[in-house]
């Protein structure tokens, strides 16, 4: 096993329009010492023979073909053979600037971090559409104070968010994005706490990683600068699911036992419970699986069909138990109806309401 200062690791699912450009990005660093695992997920169009021949001509580059299982199973098979101090994990139809690996090198060495956290830029239609920098202050972020004020943010949207959102305050549901192409990584932390993507999460999994990462961090770093681009991709696997209804409610229900899952480890190693900073979002999924499976196109079902798919979530125990712990602020809004009908366990009342207003073309918007 050679020895490199960074791991970039790349699962790769049918980019082959975009492989290309995140590839030529990586060799343009003005940094060299680093090696790229891009492992090919199964891909049914062309983008393992255009890995395959980026493998032949550097051999920086390692090409590893797989059966697909997901992005967490692509994952984990880089991590696997990754030699890496450090990891980067770059997604297969994104870019990056060439002082990337030159600066975040430099940056985490001198700040002597596990994790260093840095902006990145929305990209679409060859513009930034949107600079994204951290939520958090740029600084540093140490053993007890990881916790509250870093994972916090990553987790999902706390109970006290959506008092917030009902009050008006500005960004009151923001969740930091949790993706992985935002971090360096001490590559020893992953390695010695066993971490690993869950492969059962077709969605959300880096929320989950990203808050095992922390919860084993002893100190980070917040740096406000951007260094890597995420393109939008109408026909995205991201953008796919967050139209199918039926999806994103199987997914969603994983998502919840991660969570859970997530909370006890959290509080077996550090004694902190962080369900209350997350309960949120499991409230606002209610909201939006009502409206998604409300419309008629979810799955061209029947409307008493779709209820009783809506639920199957809406009226499970960690549902109810989130609907206990939260405590409503009175405002006379219209965000604060569906909520107390939630609490109240109004379920058919919010889910014709859901009906009748995509009828009317409102939508859903959590922000």
């Amino acid at each position: 096993m050679k020895n490199v200062s960074i791991s970039i690791i790349i699962p790769a699912y049918n980019v082959a329009g975009y492989i290309e450009v995140c590839l030529d990005s990586i060799l343009a660093q003005t940094y060299s010492d680093y090696e790229v695992i891009v492992v090919d997920d199964g891909s049914t169009d062309a983008t393992g023979a255009i890995i395959d021949r980026y493998a032949r001509t550097d051999d920086r580059i390692v090409a590893i073909h797989k059966q697909n299982e997901g992005v967490s199973a692509a994952r984990n098979t880089g991590i696997e053979v990754a030699a890496g101090e450090f990891f980067l994990f770059f997604d297969g139809d994104d870019f990056s600037e060439p002082y990337t690996c030159e600066e975040l090198v430099k940056t985490i060495r001198e700040k002597q971090v596990d994790v260093l956290i840095y902006g990145y830029h929305r990209y679409r239609d060859g513009q930034v559409t949107q600079i994204c920098l951290p939520m958090f202050p740029e600084g540093y972020y140490e053993d007890s104070a990881i916790i509250p004020k870093l994972l916090a943010g990553f987790v999902g949207v706390s109970l006290e968010g959506i008092n917030r959102w009902i009050l008006g305050v500005e960004n009151g549901l923001y969740v930091e994005n949790p993706a992985l192409w935002r971090c360096i990584i001490k590559a020893e932390v992953i390695r010695s706490n066993k971490l690993q993507f869950d492969i059962n999460l077709k969605v959300g999994e880096d929320t989950i990683f990203i808050s095992d990462l922390l919860s084993c961090a002893k100190r980070c770093y917040v740096l406000h600068k951007c260094y890597y681009y995420l393109v939008f991709r109408e026909n995205s696997t991201i953008a796919a699911y967050e139209k199918d209804a039926v999806a994103k409610l199987a997914g969603k229900q994983r998502l919840i036992a991660a969570r859970y899952a997530l909370t006890d480890r959290v509080m077996m190693s550090a004694g902190i419970d962080v369900k209350p900073w997350w309960q949120g979002s499991v409230i606002m999924s209610v909201l939006e699986l009502a409206f998604l499976l409300a419309k008629k196109s979810a799955g061209e079902m029947p409307l008493t069909n779709r209820y009783r798919l809506y639920l199957q979530y809406a009226r499970r125990d960690e549902v109810k138990d989130a609907m206990r712990a939260y405590k409503p602020k009175y405002k006379l809004t219209v965000k604060l109806v569906p909520l107390l009908m939630l609490k109240l366990g109004l379920h058919f009342p919010l889910f014709l309401c859901a009906a009748f207003l995509n009828m009317i073309r409102y939508e859903f918007i959590r922000g």
